[in-house]
């Protein structure tokens, strides 16, 4: 019954720790499961769980304490009245979720609007009333700026919010329907992906309106350190791969004309041939899913023996310093952005809801928050 009443305010709450023990995780990486990384089960120990050519990894000495919490969401207008399974996508948002006045702001089939206050995750039915006066077809936050196209009659437009309508705006984007991994007063950084058939990292000069490219297959975080942009990229085909390049000046990069823009060119980024990004690390048989700092920490979301844990890149050494959720959370091609004190990531899953988001990732200081849309999300 308590269940029952709970999901009536579409909100559920399953857990609240402080995830910090390691026994199960270490016990999981006893079972090896290929020969060619097997270490004998006796020799499996927090100072070497698991070792390939190109990396070792070990539960750090230093590890971090986070407060993990998760919450289940729910889509109103879910539906199971669906001709085939495949059309599950229909109750996961359209286009990721963005951080907008303290809401996390979701878009479904519908052209409307859900909106969940990041206070304690309840709905905000009034900001949804006003924002779902129109329909649209994607969205994005761009400046701590809200933006949505509309559905297109003959050609789509453009809105921006502000603060009581949408309004039509004049601000040029050289993409429809793709996600924004990193906006700052240079470049609006953006991605295509299809996988192992290629992925392109786009970065948009804003004043020239040029647009730049390289290979990325396929980009899930961009920071900017020092003025370069550390572009983090996952690939989960076979045994996994993930990279880093460090693109200092993208203006080096080669250029995108028209026809390469209108196109679902997803390998387009192979033909860059400036050399102009350097590979920071290149790892195979392991997946990264996020980067980002905690107390100005640098991290990562690592999957490995499926177990999705915390850790930290020493050279090749990947250091474990949070379990996390300890399970085997997965993720195909997520995004992860940066909205003032909040840290928000974006996971879908293909055969759940094809490419569309199945959960979220929020972080605020040491407190880790995971959203998953509907019901609980095992994959």
């Amino acid at each position: 019954m308590k269940r029952n009443l709970l999901f009536l305010f579409g909100l559920l709450l399953f857990t609240n720790s402080k995830a910090q023990n390691f026994d199960t995780l270490i016990d999981k990486f006893k079972v090896n499961l290929f020969d060619l990384v097997r270490i004998p089960q006796d020799s499996v120990t927090k100072d070497t769980l698991y070792k390939t050519s190109d990396f070792e990894v070990s539960i750090s000495k230093n590890p971090i304490t986070i407060n993990v919490d998760s919450f289940i969401i729910k889509n109103p207008n879910y539906t199971e009245d669906i001709d085939d399974w495949d059309d599950n996508y229909i109750n996961y948002p359209k286009s990721p979720t963005v951080i907008f006045e303290e809401n996390l702001i979701s878009l479904f089939d519908n052209g409307k609007f859900i909106c969940h206050s990041l206070n304690g995750y309840t709905r905000n039915r009034k900001l949804e009333e006003k924002l779902s006066s129109k329909h649209f077809n994607y969205h994005w936050s761009i400046d701590g700026e809200l933006y949505a196209r509309a559905r297109p009659f003959l050609f789509s437009q453009l809105y921006k919010w502000n603060g009581k309508k949408w309004v039509k705006t004049k601000i040029k984007l050289p993409f429809d329907n793709e996600p924004i991994l990193f906006a700052d007063k240079d470049f609006i950084i953006y991605r295509k992906c299809a996988g192992e058939f290629g992925g392109t990292i786009y970065f948009y000069d804003r004043k020239s309106t040029q647009t730049y490219y390289t290979d990325s297959t396929c980009s899930i975080t961009v920071a900017k350190f020092n003025g370069k942009y550390h572009v983090y990229s996952n690939l989960g085909h076979m045994m996994g791969r993930s990279k880093m390049k460090i693109i200092d000046n993208p203006k080096k990069l080669s250029k995108a004309d028209k026809s390469q823009l209108k196109s679902n060119l997803y390998n387009l980024g192979y033909q860059d041939k400036s050399r102009n990004a350097v590979t920071s690390f290149d790892l195979m048989g392991i997946q990264l899913f996020s980067s980002f700092s905690i107390d100005n920490r640098p991290m990562l979301i690592t999957h490995l023996q499926d177990r999705t844990f915390l850790s930290e890149i020493k050279g090749r050494k990947i250091e474990i310093i949070n379990p996390l959720f300890n399970n085997n959370k997965y993720t195909h091609d997520p995004i992860t952005r940066t909205y003032g004190k909040y840290i928000l990531i974006n996971l879908d899953f293909d055969s759940t809801a094809m490419n569309r988001e199945v959960s979220l990732i929020v972080i605020e200081g040491n407190s880790i928050t995971l959203l998953d849309w509907n019901e609980n999300q095992y994959f």
